[in-house]
C-alpha cells in the first residue's frame, strides 16, 4: 500500500506539500498540484480521511504513547510523564496517555479518530512498529529515544553515549581498573531499547580505551529480586568493589542493601550511576552521577512537536541533550 511518503518521492516534493494538496490548507501551484495528483493516481494512493479531517481541526492535546516493559522501572518512567505533561501545559496543550499493548494500533486509532494534534513516543526501540502508521500518514510526531533510523520522524533524547563515557572516565581517573557494570535485564537489550543499548556500547568502548575491565551484572527490577541480586554480588569476593550502574531499580535499592551488609560508600564500595534527580531525592542517593535530564528532554520534545506543527516543511531534527556529571565523592581514589 502506497504511503504519503511514496507519493512525495514520486512527485519530487515534500510530504507536507502532498498533505497541503490533500487537505487544501495551503496554496500549491497548479504545476506542482498536477504532479502530485498524477503520482496519487499512478500509485493508487488512498487518502486517510481521518487524518485529513485532523489536519483542519485542533484538539490542543498531545498523545503520549507509552510501551510499559516489565523489565523497566516505573518510577523512573513516571518522571518523564510528569515532565512531558508540564511542558505541554506550558504550551497550552493537554496530554492523553496511550498505553495499549499494541502501540501501533493505538497510534492508528489516535490519528484516524482525530484524538490528538501530535504524538510523543516513549520507550523507543530499534525498528519500532509504532513508526509505521506515522510514516504512512505523515502525522506530526516526536520520538523520545534515538534509534539508528528515525524513519523521518523528529527525535530527542539524552546523549546516553556521552553519559556512559563520563562515568567510565570518572572511575578510570580515580585509578580503578575494574568495575561491575550493573545493568538492565538482558531482555531490554535484546528488545533494542535505545537508551540501554547506546549506553552499553559506549561504556564498553570507553572502558576498553581506558583499560577498565567491566564485569556485567544484569539486575531485574522487582524489589525483592533486585535486593537479592545486589546482596549476592556485593558479598562475592571475586566481584570488583566498584559499581557502574545503569539500572534505576538497582541504584534505588542499593542504599538498603549496603545498609543490610554494613558496607559504606566509598570506604567499602565505590559507586557511579546514571539516574534522575527525582530518583535521587526519593531514595536519598548520594552517588556521583549523570542526571537523566528528564525535564530537559521533555521540554525539547514538546518544543520539537510544536515546531513541526507550525512548520511541516522544516528539516527532520535529531537532538541529543548534553549530560552533566555531578560529583558526590562516592569513588575512592586508588594509589
Amino acid at each position: 500500500m502506497a504511503t504519503i511518503g511514496d507519493v512525495a518521492r514520486e512527485a519530487g516534493v515534500s510530504r507536507s506539500t502532498v498533505s497541503s494538496v490533500l487537505t487544501g490548507r495551503k496554496y500549491v501551484t497548479p504545476e506542482t498540484r498536477a504532479r502530485i495528483e498524477a503520482a496519487i493516481a499512478k500509485l493508487e494512493y488512498s487518502v486517510n480521511t481521518g487524518a485529513r479531517a485532523l489536519a483542519t481541526a485542533k484538539t490542543m492535546t498531545f498523545g503520549i504513547v507509552v510501551r510499559f516493559h516489565e523489565a523497566e522501572f516505573s518510577p523512573a518512567l513516571a518522571t518523564y510523564l510528569v515532565a512531558l505533561s508540564d511542558a505541554a501545559r506550558e504550551r497550552g496543550y493537554a496530554v492523553m496517555l496511550l498505553t495499549e499493548a499494541d502501540g501501533a494500533e493505538a497510534v492508528r486509532r489516535a490519528i484516524s479518530g482525530r484524538q490528538v494534534d501530535g504524538l510523543i513516543l516513549l520507550n523507543v526501540v530499534e525498528g519500532d512498529p509504532r513508526l509505521e502508521p506515522i510514516g504512512q500518514s505523515g502525522f506530526p510526531s516526536v520520538l523520545v529515544g534515538m534509534p539508528e533510523d528515525t524513519r523521518g520522524v523528529d527525535a530527542v533524547d539524552l546523549d546516553f553515549g556521552s553519559a556512559a563515557t563520563m562515568l567510565v572516565d570518572h572511575v578510570a581517573a580515580a585509578g580503578h581498573r575494574e568495575a561491575m557494570f550493573v545493568r538492565w535485564p538482558d531482555e531490554l537489550y535484546k528488545g533494542g531499547s535505545t537508551y540501554a543499548t547506546r549506553f552499553e556500547r559506549s561504556a564498553y568502548r570507553r572502558a576498553a580505551e581506558r583499560g577498565l575491565r567491566l564485569v556485567p551484572v544484569p539486575v531485574p527490577v522487582g524489589p525483592e529480586q533486585v535486593r537479592a541480586t545486589l546482596r549476592t554480588v556485593l558479598q562475592d569476593p571475586a566481584k570488583p568493589r566498584t559499581l557502574l550502574i545503569h539500572n534505576d531499580a538497582a541504584v534505588a535499592m542499593l542504599p538498603f542493601v549496603l545498609g543490610d551488609l554494613g558496607l559504606e560508600v566509598p570506604a567499602d564500595r565505590s559507586v557511579v550511576s546514571l539516574h534522575s534527580a527525582e530518583l535521587a531525592r526519593l531514595y536519598v542517593l548520594s552517588y556521583t552521577a549523570v542526571e537523566s535530564e528528564s525535564t530537559a528532554v521533555a521540554q525539547a520534545a514538546v518544543e520539537l512537536l510544536c515546531r513541526r506543527l507550525a512548520a511541516p516543511d522544516s528539516p527532520v531534527q535529531r537532538q541529543l541533550v548534553t549530560p552533566h556529571l555531578e560529583e558526590k565523592s562516592s569513588v575512592a581514589p586508588l594509589a
